[in-house]
């Protein structure tokens, strides 16, 4: 049975394929993993090992309907921690777990009327999806050997208020993200690079006819937020380009086009 399970998480364990899951099952009211759970992890672990593949990894937690919602969010919550522990004590690393959390009673697989059906609801699930460029984290991309001198990265999700260099709230955590890439590659130096969309060459006051201030402010927004988290001036620089390097031609035809051309780059100088 044992070398059947492998051979079949050998199976999705594939380069090249999107996406793929599984499930531990838990005991009444615990959060401990049972012998099952423990083997079933296991053979993942070495199926992966054997695969050589390489993959980010959520997890997911359930219960059955017994308890209140706030005792079964915890329990499911405790049930994800002891799978997470178990695959951070055998080889996986923590910036691999993208996702670990404990949804209580809710999407049951069932409507829980007998033992059987409870008993497909008490689970963890484990998704996994391969690592490609695009889901790599920032910390991912700079370690990765492709990534030299040269080399440019969009920061994802880096937004301001419209017109203005003022980030929104939502930027920070990828702010956050660069900071600690930043101190964990202590030799690492860049420049950031702003770009705008959709009005090449209207005026823009106070930014100057051609986009290039407001781009440069932004860069220099993130600069400021850097050297103030106490990354050394002398390895970040800043420039804005305006709209003088599209990735899509103006005008832009749809939202996305505009997004991908409202950016922030950072390029790497040396590492």
């Amino acid at each position: 049975m044992k070398l059947l399970f492998i051979g079949m998480l050998l199976s999705i364990l594939v380069p090249g394929q999107a996406q793929s899951k599984f499930t531990v099952y838990f005991d009444f009211n615990r959060y401990a993993l049972t012998a099952d759970g423990m083997r079933q992890l296991d053979s993942f672990l070495l199926a992966k090992r054997e695969s050589g593949a390489k993959y980010i990894i959520s997890l997911d937690g359930y219960c059955d309907p017994p308890g209140t919602d706030d005792y079964n969010r915890t329990l499911s919550l405790r049930r994800v921690s002891s799978v997470k522990q178990h695959l951070l004590n055998n080889g996986i690393q923590q910036r691999n777990i993208v996702q670990a959390k404990g949804h209580g009673e809710k999407d049951p697989l069932n409507e829980n009327r007998t033992e059987e059906e409870r008993q497909l609801n008490r689970r963890v699930t484990i998704s996994l999806a391969e690592t490609t460029k695009e889901n790599q984290t920032l910390k991912e991309k700079i370690a990765d050997s492709t990534t030299v001198a040269g080399t440019s990265i969009v920061l994802k999700n880096m937004n301001f208020y419209g017109g203005t260099p003022l980030l929104l709230p939502e930027s920070f955590s990828i702010i956050e993200e660069l900071i600690e890439t930043m101190k964990v590659n202590y030799r690492l130096v860049i420049e950031i690079q702003g770009h705008i969309c959709c009005v090449p060459y209207a005026d823009d006051s106070p930014y100057g006819p051609t986009g290039t201030g407001l781009s440069e402010e932004r860069a220099k927004t993130i600069y400021a937020e850097l050297v103030g988290h106490g990354i050394e001036p002398n390895r970040v620089s800043y420039k804005g380009f305006g709209h003088s390097m599209p990735v899509y031609p103006y005008p832009e035809k749809t939202e996305e086009e505009r997004i991908a051309n409202r950016r922030v780059e950072i390029k790497i100088i040396s590492k």
